[in-house]
C-alpha cells in the first residue's frame, strides 16, 4: 500500500483546514536590504533562544538569540543570524509609581482603574501601545538592544499578548474593554514603528495570535495581515504548553490546528521560528519521544524555505540527536491522513509519519527505509500513541 499517493493530490482530512492567507492590506513599502538566514529546505533548519555556551552546542544552528550567538557566529557559522531579544509591551515593575505619577496616560488599566500587569510575570505594568510616545519609546528600546550586540535583528516577544488574553482584559476606560479591531490596530501601529526604526534588521515577533494553532485559528486573518509588517513570527508553544505534563498530549484536532497554522504562516517563505519546550527535569524517555514527535510534526506542516525548529528540554546535548540532523529533502506533496489514522508526508529523501492519537497504528510501507539512527525498516511499522517517525529512503 502506498503511503502517500503521487497523484492526484491528497483529499482534505476530516477536520477543517485553515484557509489560505488573505491578501495583505497596506504592507510597508519596499523593505530595506537585510541579512537573511540560509534557506532551510532539505534539512531540519535549527534555531534556539537557549544558547548559553557556543562551544557546548553540538548541532548546527541557523539563528540564535543572545550574546553566545555572536560567539557561535564567529567560531562556527559565519552565516548564522544573531538576534537580540527584547520586549515591547511593558515597563519594569520599578517604574510603576513613576509612571502613575508622571505618565498615567502611558499605562493600561483594568476595570477597577488599577494599572494592568503583564500576564508574563504579574508585576510589570502594561504600556498602552496606542499612544504614539509609548510606541516610539518601545521601538527605541528594541533598537538599543540590537545595537548593543551588534546583532543582525531582534526577536520581539509577547507583542500584543495581553490585549487578547481571555481574563483580566485591559480596558480603555473603567467600563469598556478592547474591541477586536482596536486590538489589531494597536498591534499594527506598533509593528509599523518597529519596522521604521529597524529598516535594515531582521524583525521577528511572538505573541498576539502567533503563539499556537488555537490562538491563530481565533484571529487568523488579522494574524496573517499583521505578519506582513515584519520578517517573521515565532510559534512559541508548538504542540504543547510549557505548563503541560510531559505525558499530556493535545488531542488530534488540536494537534492538527498547530500543523495547519505552521502550514499557513510559512507558505509565503516568511521566517518562521518554531519551539517545542519540555522541562529539564523530564525523563530521558519523555525527551526522546517528544523530540521525535515534534520534529516529525514540524515536517508535516513546514512549507517555507526559511522555517526553523527548536527543541528545548534544557540539555544542549540533544542538539546532536540524529532526528535534528536528518536531511529529508524537499516535500513532494502536502501531508495527508492515511487509512490507518496516522498522518504522512513524502519528501524527496524521506517519508515522515506521525500518530497524533491515543491508539497504536500500523502502517504498511511500499519501499525499504532506514531510520535516522540507521535501523533498517522493510515492510511495515507500528507506531505507538503520539509518536513520530522519519524514514529515510534507501
Amino acid at each position: 500500500m502506498a503511503i502517500v499517493p503521487a497523484s492526484p493530490p491528497p483529499l482534505p482530512t476530516p477536520t477543517a483546514t485553515i484557509p489560505p492567507p488573505p491578501t495583505p492590506t497596506s504592507p510597508p513599502p519596499t523593505p530595506a536590504p537585510k541579512p537573511l538566514p540560509v534557506e532551510s529546505i532539505g534539512a531540519i533548519g535549527a534555531w534556539t533562544d537557549r544558547l548559553t555556551d557556543a562551544e557546548r552546542w553540538l548541532g548546527f544552528l541557523d539563528l540564535a538569540v543572545g550574546e553566545a550567538a555572536l560567539a557561535y557566529r564567529s567560531n562556527k557559522n559565519p552565516l548564522l543570524i544573531a538576534l537580540a531579544q527584547a520586549q515591547a509591551y511593558a515597563a519594569p515593575p520599578s517604574d510603576l509609581e513613576m509612571l502613575r505619577n508622571t505618565r498615567p496616560e502611558w499605562l493600561l488599566y483594568d476595570r477597577n482603574r488599577r494599572p494592568a500587569l503583564a500576564s508574563a510575570d504579574g508585576q510589570s505594568p502594561l504600556l498602552d501601545i496606542r499612544n504614539e510616545f509609548v510606541r516610539n519609546f518601545l521601538a527605541e528600546r528594541v533598537a538599543q538592544a540590537v545595537a548593543r550586540g551588534p546583532y543582525q535583528g531582534a526577536l520581539v516577544t509577547n507583542v500584543g499578548d495581553d490585549l487578547i488574553r481571555t481574563s483580566a482584559t485591559p480596558v480603555f476606560t473603567g467600563t469598556r474593554a478592547f474591541t477586536e479591531n482596536e486590538r489589531r490596530d494597536a498591534v499594527e501601529q506598533l509593528l509599523r514603528v518597529l519596522r521604521d526604526r529597524l529598516p535594515d534588521k531582521v524583525l521577528i515577533i511572538s505573541g498576539y495570535a502567533w503563539r499556537d494553532g488555537a490562538s491563530y485559528a481565533a484571529h487568523a486573518q488579522a494574524a496573517q495581515q499583521l505578519a506582513t509588517f515584519v520578517d517573521g513570527v515565532h510559534i512559541e508553544a508548538f504542540l504543547r504548553a510549557p505548563i503541560s505534563r510531559t505525558n499530556e498530549f493535545k488531542p488530534e484536532a488540536a494537534w492538527k490546528r498547530d500543523i495547519d497554522f505552521l502550514s499557513a504562516i510559512s507558505q509565503d517563505n516568511k521566517i518562521v521560528l518554531v519551539s517545542t519546550r519540555l522541562p529539564a527535569e523530564a525523563s530521558a524517555e519523555d525527551k526522546e519521544r517528544w523530540l521525535r514527535y515534534s520534529v516529525a510534526s514540524f515536517l508535516l506542516g513546514r512549507n517555507g524555505n526559511r522555517t526553523y525548529f527548536q527543541f528545548d528540554a534544557g540539555d544542549p546535548a540533544l542538539s546532536a540527536d540524529p532526528y535534528l540532523s536528518a536531511a529529508p529533502g524537499a516535500p513532494t506533496a502536502a501531508y495527508t491522513k492515511l487509512p490507518s489514522g496516522a498522518y504522512a508526508r513524502e519528501f524527496t529523501n524521506a517519508l515522515v509519519l506521525v500518530n497524533p492519537t491515543s491508539e497504536q497504528k500500523r502502517i504498511t510501507l511500499n519501499a525499504a527505509y532506514r531510520t535516522p539512527q540507521g535501523t533498517e525498516v522493510e515492510s511495515a511499522v507500528t507506531m505507538g500513541p503520539f509518536t513520530g517517525l522519519i524514514l529515510m529512503k534507501k
